[in-house]
């Protein structure tokens, strides 16, 4: 057994008397990565910053940097409602320059015969204005404009039409597609909630539109983010360029996902639309790595939806990646009650790779289910798999957690062909050994419920020493599973 023992930094010629201990710490290390999450989003202000990400510092640093009400600032105050305490990075995108930003206008009649309050919506903001009777359409106008200034954070800018009185042209701060899906709506509480238009006023919205071209450097963006893992990448974009994009970036054969990369990251955006509209968007879509909420006619943006959707999904992951995100709140306004999907419409939507939610009694919105919009293997073939986020969160976790305890465990060591005895204490060990080691992590990931079945894991795993210090594992893993449904027959007697 002699020399079998070795000492980091203690020379083996020392004959001076004393005791030397050294410190290791490859047996301790319980660490796991950062859980990150990245918003990418576009900027008003600050242009030079454009396409590098950087730590956000919370709310009023998102609005200096990237200007109040730009997409960017408001995906980050939506985020950090929900979760305060996660670490969250910006890639801020610059609009294009072939871009256009979309407009609606809000055309008031009037005069008003009674006073009262004119509750203008602009993406599920309110601005609220005081009407007077007596007050011309012309007067109400400037007024609503003039409380619009008083609301921090609306994405649009709201001006008196030059030439047509009673007129509001809207305009959305950053240009592009996703300016196309800021609603317009008045008195949206209606009577119940205490709203209804001034007597004599009538307001006829424009809904927002002709917004064209999202940013075409997301692509380039994305590609220079280096090797920081983040979680979640949290966006408002559903047109083809920008989703094709991120499939890149996520894939699993040179993109985020892939072994010699290991950063892995998932995608998670809203779509606005009807019934019809959005189970024809998501049969259209098929990525592992992205996931994509029918949000409906809901006033709130899809940017507000996705923001508030990865807060809940990051809060989940640190607490367990195999919880499922379900019954979870939202503080996004709830669809009309004939845009709220029905039951059978919602269990379309998951076959067709749209993520649901629904609307309790109190007009809160509950995230239902969140799946990936991965539904066809490369053959063509209905694959379910990859179907739910959770399991993607959970491969991610136990990868990196795999990762981890093997490189603390073996970094540094020398390999020789199983069955070599080795001496208690040498830096060296065999693919067997490595395989056991892999076991016995994969034991404790159980123990966490991230995964199941560890002595099946234990028979079926392959540790094989390829030779040119490489060793290959195949690992069997079987995540954990969610528990969706309870169903029961119930059997009554009458007696």
């Amino acid at each position: 057994m002699s020399g079998s023992i070795t000492v980091p930094g203690y020379p083996t010629n020392n004959r001076v008397p004393g005791f030397y201990f050294a410190l290791d710490n490859s047996k301790a290390n319980t660490a796991s990565y950062t859980r990150r999450v990245l918003i990418v989003a576009q900027t008003t202000t600050g242009a030079a910053l454009a396409g590098t990400a950087r730590l956000s510092a919370g709310i009023t640093d998102a609005e200096g940097l990237y200007g109040v009400g730009s997409q960017a600032a408001i995906m980050v105050a939506q985020y950090f409602a929900i979760d305060p305490l996660g670490e969250v990075w910006v890639l801020p995108l610059a609009d294009d320059a072939a871009s256009v930003a979309a407009r609606g206008t809000v055309t008031i009649t009037g005069p008003a015969s009674a006073s009262g309050t004119l509750c203008l919506y602009v993406g599920g903001q309110l601005i609220p204005t005081l009407v007077t009777a007596g007050d011309t359409a012309a007067t109400i106008a400037e007024n609503v404009v003039t409380a619009a200034q008083a609301v921090t954070g609306l994405p649009v800018t709201l001006a008196v039409d030059a030439t047509t009185a009673g007129q509001i042209n809207v305009t959305a701060l950053n240009r592009g597609l996703c300016g196309n899906d800021i609603l317009l709506g008045v008195n949206l509480l209606g009577t119940a909630g205490g709203q209804s238009l001034p007597t004599g006023v009538a307001v006829t919205l424009g809904q927002m539109t002709g917004g064209t071209q999202n940013p075409t450097t997301l692509a380039t963006a994305l590609a220079g983010l280096g090797d920081r893992v983040y979680d979640l990448f949290l966006h408002p974009y559903t047109d083809t360029a920008s989703l094709d994009a991120f499939k890149q970036v996520f894939n699993n054969t040179d993109g985020r996902w892939a072994p010699m990369e290991q950063l892995y990251g998932h995608g998670i955006t809203a779509y606005r639309g009807t019934y019809g509209e959005a189970t024809a968007f998501g049969l259209t879509q098929n990525d592992p790595h992205t996931t994509i909420m029918a949000i409906s006619d809901s006033p709130s943006s899809p940017m507000v939806w996705a923001a508030q959707i990865g807060a809940q999904v990051a809060a989940s992951i640190r607490i367990n990646p195999a919880l499922p995100v379900t019954g979870v709140a939202l503080t996004v306004m709830p669809p009309t009650d004939a845009g709220r999907f029905t039951l059978p419409q919602r269990n379309s939507l998951l076959w067709d790779g749209m993520s649901t939610f629904t609307v309790d009694d109190s007009g809160t919105v509950n995230i239902e289910r969140l799946l990936t919009t991965y539904q066809e293997n490369a053959e063509g073939v209905p694959d379910n798999s990859y179907l739910d986020i959770e399991t993607l969160m959970t491969a991610m976790i136990c990868l990196q957690d795999m990762r981890i305890f093997l490189a603390s465990m073996f970094g540094g060591f020398i390999l020789v062909a199983d069955g070599t005895r080795i001496s208690a204490g040498a830096k060296a060990t065999t693919a067997q050994l490595i395989g056991k080691a892999c076991v016995s992590r994969y034991r404790w990931q159980c123990s966490q419920y991230w995964a199941q079945n560890a002595d099946t894991f234990a028979v079926k795993l392959q540790a094989q020493n390829q030779g040119g210090g490489q060793v290959f594992l195949l690992m069997p893993y079987d995540f954990a599973n969610q528990l969706w449904v309870i169903a029961g027959n119930c059997q009554f007697v009458k007696s």
